[in-house]
């Protein structure tokens, strides 16, 4: 279908027919609203309303998560693609009206999950007192000892490897009086050691002196206990709150049964975010409703039908002004075609200046990526990849338009592959030399084979870049026969296609015998194509000699530029062979251990790579020859793209009413 008519529509209503209409356009899903403007009417400021929104989403997408991940909810490929619910719209509006439960159970997850991380913190400090103690656990003395009726304790660290020994001579070396000082060593490490220091009482002052010259540090926060008793009551308490943290978990899985009402909940949460973003599109005056935007012409009767009757609204239909570049664009293609859209998008929305490019540049796309790719067990392994993708992952909206992008691209890659006798590389010609005992390898190729023929091949592949270049100039030609130019239809684009033809069988003749005739007509048709470039290009200027000034300068960008861009089409060849060669090597290194399970092992690793570098390169320069040489001949882009509202759902998807 392409570009589909639009209609441009506005509504006038009660105000208190407002929600129902909104929610009847969002139910409809065709709408594309635009911003009402009208002198004295009000817009409404839902910003407040919208981030309440948002933050309940937030809490309720989060206590999802928490079922998920208590629950151990694991999502295998396809259940990722498929985890969602087909409802009605009744059903989803029966759902909508019960959710204050479901607010209720995700309130008290989040509550428990509070609960589970004062817990978790709890257990953290818990272990890391353990961690602090286990180091002092040989000590039989409370860790807040300072002193005796007669002497001195000194409890602490030094932060280096020491003995008991060690440690005396270095005091002794500092105060050789400090000979009576005793000395214990708790526990020591390879930069940490725990020791007890006691002292005469009369010595501690110049004790204390040197043990701080010597990098002692006293015990912070010493506790009132003994360290293994200490290490004892602390792992009782983390075993209580290892049950306490049991009992949260279990709670919380208890809460698995509301998963799906709370998924639910989410959906219907975005579906108000999105209503009340567009509620501020909207206008009104202090009785009266007034929303406009646009909507596929076919929807027209239907949605009249339903604001005058059901709503006792106003609705009015008019044709949208499409110079105004707020006007949407609305593409709808089958799946041929709908497979290239997201990579037009990529490039620039089409504008309603625009031809939809899609139903073209398809076929030129995928002829390309075929070309390139040249493998059938490539292109094999891509077709089946996109129906599983539609059978099982059930693919839909943009991944939908990526999987009829593969198994078109897939299918044109099989072709080609056959035509070049590609079929995981020479795969068939290799086993039966190598393991049936074929004396002679069979020819698969229906056509030719691009490396014995490469030159042959780079002739076609740069004609096949030729047409592509045509076609991009016979849009040009049609945009402007739209637009009633056809002076300009006829000069701007057949002077450049007869220059382009003789040109062609110019160069041509340099790689490949062209019959005398055939060389004769190209030169007729160069000199009169670059004849007419000079006499046409120049037609705007005011006087011959501006005229004939731009028309040679017009032929040299045309000469200079074609042939750059007859040029690009040489990487039809150059990756076509890549793919091919490095898939024959591949094959080769498997016959090399001579034994069918290496060469199964060698085989599977080797080509997966291959097709999945080869994949990403043609993709890339497949893109590129749409973007640069087709394009730039006569696109413009720079669209908005038709953005309905509606219900927009990541777990629920609403049936159409019959």
């Amino acid at each position: 279908m392409a570009k589909v008519r639009l209609v441009r529509f506005e509504i006038a209503s009660l105000l208190n027919e407002s929600k129902g209409i909104m929610e009847h356009l969002q139910k409809c899903g065709y709408a594309h609203l635009d911003n009402t403007q009208q002198d004295g009417l009000l817009k409404y400021d839902t910003e407040k309303i919208v981030h309440g929104y948002e933050l309940e989403r937030e809490n309720v997408d989060e206590a999802v998560s928490l079922l998920e991940k208590t629950c151990e909810i694991k999502k295998g490929l396809i259940e990722s693609f498929t985890d969602y619910k087909t409802v009605s719209y009744d059903r989803y509006k029966a759902l909508s009206e019960k959710n204050d439960n479901a607010y209720k159970v995700c309130g008290e997850i989040l509550q428990l999950e509070k609960e589970k991380q004062e817990l978790y913190c709890s257990l953290a400090a818990k272990k890391q007192l353990i961690e602090q103690i286990l180091p002092w656990q040989k000590l039989d003395i409370v860790m807040v000892s300072k002193r005796t009726l007669s002497s001195r304790i000194f409890i602490g660290t030094f932060n280096k490897n020491l003995t008991d020994e060690g440690i005396r001579e270095l005091i002794l070396k500092e105060n050789e009086a400090l000979d009576g000082v005793a000395v214990e060593v708790i526990s020591s490490e390879k930069l940490f050691t725990c020791a007890v220091i006691v002292c005469h009482s009369s010595l501690a002052a110049e004790t204390e002196r040197v043990l701080h010259t010597l990098g002692f540090a006293l015990v912070e926060n010493p506790l009132p206990k003994l360290p293994t008793k200490i290490i004892e009551d602390t792992n009782e308490e983390i075993r209580d709150l290892e049950y306490r943290l049991s009992e949260l978990k279990r709670q919380t899985a208890g809460y698995i049964e509301f998963y799906e009402e709370l998924r639910f909940l989410s959906d219907w949460l975005t579906a108000q975010i999105d209503k009340y973003k567009a509620v501020e599109l909207a206008a009104s005056s202090e009785r009266a409703f007034f929303i406009s935007g646009y909507i596929p012409e076919k929807e027209t009767d239907e949605l009249r039908f339903v604001i005058e009757n059901k709503f006792n609204g106003h609705f009015e239909a008019s044709a949208p002004d499409y110079d105004d570049p707020e006007v949407p664009v609305l593409i709808e293609n089958g799946s041929f075609a709908s497979g290239v859209e997201g990579i037009t998008e990529m490039y620039s929305p089409v504008s309603n200046r625009d031809i939809d490019p899609n139903p073209v540049m398809a076929f030129f796309y995928y002829a390309f990526f075929g070309l390139m790719l040249s493998d059938a067990g490539y292109g094999i392994l891509m077709v089946l990849f996109a129906i599983f993708a539609e059978k099982k992952l059930k693919a839909r909206g943009s991944f939908k338009k990526t999987v009829n992008m593969a198994f078109y691209s897939g299918i044109s890659s099989i072709i080609f592959g056959a035509l070049f006798g590609g079929w995981f590389g020479d795969l068939v010609p290799v086993v039966c030399t190598t393991f049936l005992g074929f004396e002679t390898a069979p020819d698969l190729a229906l056509w030719l084979d691009p490396v014995t023929n490469s030159i042959t091949l780079l002739v076609y592949c740069l004609g096949f870049g030729i047409i592509h270049l045509f076609a991009g100039l016979l849009l040009n030609g049609y945009k402007l026969i739209k637009s009633k130019n056809y002076t300009a239809a006829v000069f701007d684009t057949l002077p450049t296609m007869i220059f382009v033809c003789g040109f062609a069988v110019f160069g041509a003749a340099f790689l490949i015998e062209i019959p005398p005739a055939v060389k004769t007509v190209g030169n007729y048709l160069l000199a009169v194509g670059a004849a007419l470039i000079v006499l046409t290009a120049g037609r705007s200027a005011k006087n011959i000699i501006g005229k004939f000034g731009a028309g040679l300068y017009a032929l040299y960008n045309t000469a200079s530029g074609y042939l750059g861009d007859i040029l690009s089409y040489s990487r039809l060849l150059a990756l076509g062979l890549v793919t091919g060669v490095i898939a024959s090597s591949i094959n080769l290194m498997a016959t090399m251990p001579g034994n069918i399970v290496l060469f199964v092992l060698i085989f599977i690793v080797g080509h997966t790579i291959n097709i999945a570098i080869n994949l990403i390169g043609t993709y890339v320069h497949t893109n590129r020859l749409q973007y640069v040489e087709f394009f730039s001949k006569f696109y413009e882009g720079e669209g908005k793209v038709f953005t309905p509202f509606r219900i927009n759902s990541k777990h629920i998807i609403i049936k159409e009413d019959k």
